[in-house]
């Protein structure tokens, strides 16, 4: 709990009947502040190495997005995460009241030719279409009957071989 006066923490981590919610402030501390809660969670679903960063890379890649691009720099905007596991899958699920926008309407990242021609940045998105089994996106009231973003991710638990060549 806070001091009176002082900042609320940029991370509040509940675990409930086998999921794990987290309440991110907008600042991208908050990221490192949910790692602990994040290799519990992922600890007590029993998840394998390979599994948990994956959990760890699509957590990451989408909260920082939110509070880089869809957030106003210093505001009281937040992110709620649920994150699911069952035998079959792992669901993590961002609701965030920033601006709307529809990650799966962004077109591939364009291929390079080189590392010196290669643009930093625009792979987040690509790479957790790339790691999940579903992705669905949905602009939904809150309880409040504020509108927001809700973002769904699924995890297979046991993912394909991979390729040489990818999928």
């Amino acid at each position: 709990m806070p001091l009176p006066g002082s900042d609320p923490p940029l991370c509040r981590a509940k675990y409930d009947d086998g999921s794990l919610q987290l309440a991110l402030r907008n600042a991208i501390g908050a990221i490192a502040a949910a790692q602990a809660a994040i290799e519990t969670f992922g600890a007590t679903a029993a998840m394998p190495a390979r599994l948990q960063n994956r959990v760890e890379v699509v957590f990451e890649e989408i909260v920082s997005n939110i509070i880089r691009h869809g957030f106003d720099h210093g505001t009281a905007q937040s992110i709620a995460v649920t994150m699911t596991a069952s035998p079959q899958r792992v669901t993590l699920c961002f609701e965030d009241d920033g601006r709307a926008f529809n990650p799966l309407t962004l077109p591939p990242p364009k291929t390079f030719g080189s590392l010196a021609t290669a643009k930093i940045g625009g792979l987040g998105v690509a790479t957790v279409r790339r790691l999940a089994a579903d992705i669905d996106y949905q602009r939904v009231n809150d309880a409040d009957g504020h509108a927001c973003n809700r973002l769904t991710v699924t995890l297979a638990r046991e993912p394909a071989p991979e390729t040489c060549a990818g999928r």
